[in-house]
Formats: structure tokens, C-alpha cells, sequence
């Protein structure tokens, strides 16, 4: 399912022009519905009841399961946010002083604060390639690979700028340094463009439901690739019957899953994964590529249409080393990331980007050439703005 007959399931999308998918995807009725009546169920039934637990867990491993045949080659763990899928990998490596994780300008804050928190904790030293910069982004990684370098995370996205980075050469690089493991943070990619962690090489996988897959906030995964899990230490080992701590007097508990059910710790409202199943259903219905290009070519009108307007740069890949997706960054002459207040005065919901001068516009599945008409008359009498 996909344009119109998407959008009239979405509230958010009939009363604005709803552009900003990349930072919280607008939940589609039937979803909140499907999760919100799981939830009632668990509520009415006594969540604590053990089968009834036991059953909404297994519930989220069978999703876990419906993910990893759309990604191959390695074990999916359901969390929280992607924030917590960074911290199972980043505080599960056992990291040695004088390690280095090679990063880039482009990452969100979840990945900088907490590698600035490893350095604290563990002494490890960060390396950062320039997005930008004059030289290219795999010879920069190139560049500054090493025996210490223990670790190389970067988005698959952009979250910036939209631009899709150069994953899989980055992977041929990493492969020879057998210490190192290559960590992609997949945000800004599930459901705006194709994913398959183990085809571009990655190691680990960050991924989230709440953006372009539009399920309710509260649900991202990460994938490990095969032979990669027993490397995570912050996995949880199998329960012992009966469980008795005088048995850590002795050694640590032996066995694990060798599953992502291992890294699946904590209680949550298990059930309401059913709100992410009903959109996964849409995105499974044309299949993943059909959506990622439906996107995309609402977004390449958008980018020529709105070179037009003046005062308004797109700003696009420097170089066939990045590619254009879904989303995508807008300079502003005249009002600078003020232009998402101005836009929200006229329906349309975009993000403000202070550092590029502008506003970030996400193209999603539900998007309409409607939208896109929307948007330029939106920009109507920008021109006479000092």
C-alpha cells in the first residue's frame, strides 16, 4: 500500500502536508489500532501471567524472524530505539586502552555522545572522516586504518543531508583488519531506501520502525551478522532452573541464545509490535524496492521543482560516491532554518536545519504529487523576504 490509499489511513497526512518522516513517520490508524487492542488484551488478562507473558514475547521473535528473511545472513534483536541497539554493540566490545573507532562529521548525537562516554570509560581514541571534504570519503577510511582501529561505525543515511554513504566500499577496506568490525547505523535507511546488512558488508546493523516504517515509537532492531553474536558481551546467558546466585560464586552462568532474543533483556509492552507488523505489511506488499523508488521519484521532483524557487539551494551529492534518497537538505537565503516555521504557518510539516541554513524534507510512501504542489505553493512570496 502506498500513496493515496495509504495517506487516508494516516491522520497527520489528510490534515498537513507531512514532510518530516525522517524524524517520526506519522502512524497509520490501522496500526495504532492493531497496537493499542494488543495492548488491551494484555492489559485485560493480567500481563503478569506467565503463559500470557511467555506469549507476547514469542510474538516479538516471530517478527524478529519476518525481519531477517528481508535481511539475510544474521540474527535481529527487537529494542527499543536505535540508541539502545548502539549501546548492546558500543558497551559490548571488550575494548582495550588505546583502541580506535573511526566515525564520521554526518552521525547523530546517540553515536557521538556515547562514543565520547567510551573514551571516558575505556580510553579509546575517535578518528573522524569529513563527509565534505576534498578528499574521498573511502580514502579517508582508507587513510586512517590501523592494528588499533577496533571499530568503524557510520550512518547508512545521512541524517543531514539524506545522502546515502558508501557502505560496502567502506566494508572492503575494514574485511583485511581482522580486529575490526564495521558498524552501520541504519536510521534514516529502513523503508527509505533497500536494506541488506550482510550484502554491503556490515557487521552490525541499526535499524528503527519508527521513521519511514511509521510504527509507533518504541521499536528499532539490530542485526548481527553470523559469528559476529558471541562477540557482543552485553548479551544476557540462558536462565538457569532454578536460578541461584551462589552459583556465580562459582563461574558465570555457561550458556547463551544463539539467537537475538539473547540481547532482548528487559520488560516492555510486548504486544504492541503488532502496530510495526501492520506496516511492515504495507511495505511487503510491493516489496521494499517498489517503495524505496516510489520515493525517490517524488523526491527528484521535488529537488528540480524547488530549484526554481529563489532563494532555495538542494543540496546534493558532491560525487557519485554518495547517492540521493528519499531525503534531502534545503538552503534558505532568506530565512535560514526559519523556513520550517514558515512552512508550518501554510500546513506543511518539514524539519529546521540550523547547521544547513534550511529545512529537511523526507519523502515517504504516503507522500502524493499533491504533497508536492503543496509545498511550492507553500513557498509562495518566499522571493519577497528580506
Amino acid at each position: 500500500m502506498h500513496g493515496y490509499d495509504l495517506k487516508l489511513l494516516i491522520p497527520a497526512a489528510l490534515n498537513t502536508t507531512y514532510l518530516n518522516s525522517g524524524t517520526l513517520g506519522p502512524t497509520p490508524s490501522t496500526a495504532l489500532a492493531a497496537a493499542a487492542a494488543s495492548e488491551l488484551e494484555w492489559v485485560e488478562a493480567g500481563p503478569g501471567w506467565h503463559t500470557h507473558y511467555a506469549n507476547a514475547r514469542r510474538g516479538v521473535r516471530q517478527f524478529a524472524e519476518r525481519v531477517e528473511r528481508h535481511m539475510p545472513g544474521g540474527s535481529v534483536t527487537i529494542t527499543e530505539n536505535n540508541s539502545q541497539s548502539l549501546m548492546r554493540v558500543f558497551w559490548g566490545i571488550r575494548w582495550e586502552p588505546d583502541d580506535e573507532i573511526i566515525t564520521t562529521d554526518h552521525e547523530h548525537g546517540a553515536v557521538l555522545q556515547a562514543l565520547s562516554a567510551l573514551m571516558k570509560q575505556y580510553g579509546v581514541k575517535v578518528r573522524v572522516v569529513s563527509v565534505e571534504g576534498q578528499t574521498s570519503f573511502a580514502s579517508q577510511v582508507r587513510a586512517l586504518m590501523g592494528d588499533k582501529t577496533r571499530l568503524v561505525v557510520m550512518s547508512h543515511v545521512s541524517y543531514l543531508t539524506g545522502w546515502a554513504l558508501p557502505v560496502a566500499d567502506v566494508a572492503e577496506i575494514v574485511a583485511p583488519f581482522k580486529r575490526c568490525r564495521l558498524l552501520v547505523d541504519g536510521a534514516q535507511a529502513l523503508g527509505n531506501i533497500v536494506v541488506n546488512p550482510e550484502e554491503v558488508g556490515a557487521d552490525f546493523y541499526v535499524f528503527c520502525g519508527h521513521k519511514w516504517m511509521m510504527a509507533p515509537a518504541g521499536w528499532a532492531g539490530l542485526w548481527v551478522r553470523h559469528g559476529r553474536l558471541e562477540e557482543v558481551g552485553t548479551r544476557w546467558p540462558l536462565e538457569p532452573d532454578p536460578l541461584d546466585a551462589h552459583l556465580l560464586e562459582q563461574a558465570p552462568f555457561p550458556d547463551y541464545s544463539p539467537e537475538g532474543d539473547a540481547l532482548e533483556f528487559g520488560t516492555r509492552c510486548w504486544p504492541r509490535i503488532s502496530g510495526w507488523s501492520v506496516t511492515w505489511d504495507y511495505f511487503e506488499e510491493e516489496g521494499f524496492p517498489f517503495h524505496a523508488q516510489y520515493q525517490l521519484a517524488l523526491a527528484d521532483q521535488a529537488r528540480e521543482r524547488l530549484r526554481t524557487v529563489a532563494g532555495l539551494s538542494v543540496q546534493d551529492p558532491p560525487t557519485r560516491e554518495y547517492q540521493r534518497t528519499a531525503m534531502m537538505a534545503v538552503a534558505c537565503r532568506q530565512l535560514g532554518s526559519g523556513l520550517s516555521d514558515w512552512l508550518w504557518e501554510r500546513g506543511v510539516v518539514a524539519k529546521a536545519s540550523r547547521g544547513r541554513h534550511g529545512i529537511r524534507l523526507s519523502w515517504a510512501s504516503f507522500n502524493t504529487e499533491d504533497d508536492l504542489e503543496r509545498l511550492i505553493d507553500a513557498m509562495d512570496g518566499l522571493d519577497e523576504k528580506a
